[in-house]
């Protein structure tokens, strides 16, 4: 534990999706932006890719951090893993609709009736699917696409945010009216290396951290971009192993060699 030694309330770094500790680097706020723009201008569906490790869950997390809960009734799938028929149930139940059903038809129209319920008491539902790139069947995205057909006096009931890996991308064009349904299609990508330092500062002064400057140099920074491809995750990663290895040779500087030496070894970097 090296929060004592650098005087942190608290770990900088942990991979849980954290809103407080999400550095909003201008492509992040753009992709918060554009998911907001897509729920609260009635967009219907929205998709946000990018690689492993580059935050999307961690804004989507940020995203129902934001929205107003008496406006909106956010469902959030982690387990894409289902059929057309358990989507629906999942996404009743988190409405707060229990049903034993199976028939997609009575599903669809407990479904429309739930949502049109919402719409007269001024909210409208948010579906958030994150890991969508491990939807399997083709169906079961087609059954996400029916889901925009919940419309009253021309606007949407529900708003549907995807959320996957790049490989998304190739599953979605399999199903062409899904694909033409996406009001907003945003990347996210790598940090680049300003933005590594920056993000760094920032997760440590959340933490607690006083000092006049990062304990980084601006090469091991640099380093530590150029190890980890500029993915946050493993920025995250790098950075925890260095506080610890700096505070246990009692270092108040981590320097280019050190961080050559700690992140070189990390199995994610030498894969």
């Amino acid at each position: 534990m090296y929060e004592k030694y650098w005087g942190l309330n608290e770990p900088a770094f942990s991979l849980t999706p954290d809103p407080r500790f999400l550095y909003m680097s201008q492509k992040h706020e753009d992709a918060l932006l554009a998911l907001l723009h897509t729920v609260t201008r009635n967009k219907g569906a929205g998709l946000l890719a990018g690689e492993i490790g580059h935050g999307k869950t961690t804004i989507s997390r940020k995203l129902l951090e934001t929205l107003d809960p008496v406006l909106y009734r956010v469902v959030l799938i982690v387990n894409p893993v289902l059929t057309p028929t358990q989507i629906l149930q999942e996404i009743l139940g988190q409405l707060g609709v229990e049903t034993d059903s199976t028939n997609r038809q009575a599903l669809v129209k407990d479904l429309h009736e739930t949502l049109a319920s919402l719409y007269e008491r001024g909210q409208r539902a948010v579906v958030i699917v994150d890991e969508a790139h491990m939807v399997k069947p083709t169906s079961t995205f087609e059954e996400l696409r029916l889901l925009m057909n919940c419309q009253m006096n021309d606007q949407f009931l529900l708003t549907l945010i995807l959320i996957g890996q790049n490989e998304v991308f190739e599953k979605i064009k399999k199903v062409p009216a899904l694909l033409q349904r996406l009001a907003v299609v945003q990347a996210l990508a790598a940090l680049d290396a300003t933005e590594c330092g920056e993000m760094i500062l920032h997760r440590l002064r959340i933490a607690g951290y006083t000092g006049e400057r990062s304990p980084f140099t601006p090469d091991a920074i640099h380093q530590i971009h150029r190890s980890t491809g500029g993915s946050p995750r493993l920025i995250a990663q790098a950075t925890d192993l260095l506080l610890a290895a700096a505070a246990a040779r009692n270092e108040n500087v981590i320097d280019a060699f050190l961080a050559h030496q700690v992140v070189e070894e990390m199995p994610q970097v030498a894969a």
